[in-house]
């Protein structure tokens, strides 16, 4: 967490919710995996400041996030009632994590009156990854992961591809070809694969070593990330009323039915 003070984010700002400004004090929460994370972005008269707290929940994101929310808004002497906007982490991801987010930023929102910007899980990805272009994966479960691709213009990721839900392989050659189309097939050196699917498939992140891609392995969309991206679509105008907020499932399956388990047993058999 930043040790430097917040300030009022009142004293000495701009006129509120000025077009094409960024917000001045916006809370962000990422739930879409095991992990939970709350952030806290200021724009002040030095700058913006900037405080971040997460840890693993497993399945505990409804009891952490409020109280992680409350111990930034704290420390940095504000409450609530100061925040102008909500970014939350939409998915994809799990689907119980997205419904937690999801639904507390929007009772936030309700409660507070304000807007909310949604962030997808892999746009907070390509926004860690602090690359020119960005393959984004997760893992999805039932042998698919969850992927697209990124170019970063000053910060802001701009999709390739619509995120896709797709078993290791297709990723793979889904990923490389947004690779090609991104302009770095013969020099994948400003290109980097981030995101948890290189150990969770292991032959989908040596492919993508072999082709001369840097791999940020074991890395979760986190909520500094997040707050970092829904500073830029506010100012873009494309904050929306809690009322319009959803998460982004990608698949409406929950989970594999006995056959399909045993398929994907055999599979993993044969290998």
């Amino acid at each position: 967490m930043s040790d430097q003070p917040f300030q009022d984010p009142r004293a000495g700002a701009p006129p509120e919710h000025a077009p094409g400004a960024e917000p001045r004090c916006l809370l962000a929460l990422s739930t879409s995996t095991a992990w939970c994370s709350v952030a806290l972005r200021q724009r002040a008269p030095g700058g913006v400041r900037r405080a971040f707290l997460g840890e693993h929940a497993g399945q505990d994101h409804s009891r952490l996030v409020l109280v992680m929310a409350r111990r930034l808004l704290s420390e940095a002497g504000l409450g609530f009632a100061d925040l102008d906007a909500i970014g939350f982490d939409s998915g994809p991801g799990t689907f119980t994590g997205l419904r937690i987010g999801c639904g507390i930023a929007q009772g936030l929102g309700f409660a507070l009156d304000l807007p909310l910007v949604p962030v997808s899980s892999l746009e907070a990805l390509a926004q860690q990854s602090g690359a020119s272009l960005a393959l984004a994966a997760i893992d999805a479960r039932m042998n698919e992961v969850y992927c697209s691709a990124y170019r970063m213009v000053d910060g802001d990721p701009r999709p390739l591809d619509p995120v896709r839900v797709l078993p290791p392989a297709a990723a793979l050659g889904h990923l490389l070809d947004c690779l090609e189309r991104g302009g770095e097939r013969a020099d994948p050196g400003g290109a980097v694969a981030i995101g948890d699917t290189a150990s969770r498939h292991p032959e989908l992140g040596e492919a993508l070593r072999g082709r001369g891609l840097r791999v940020i392995d074991d890395a979760w969309p986190r909520a500094d990330a997040v707050a970092e991206v829904a500073a830029l679509r506010f100012a873009q105008g494309r904050a929306v009323p809690a009322s319009e907020a959803a998460p982004l499932y990608v698949r409406d399956k929950v989970a594999l039915d006995v056959a399909e388990q045993q398929r994907l047993r055999q599979a993993r058999d044969s290998r």
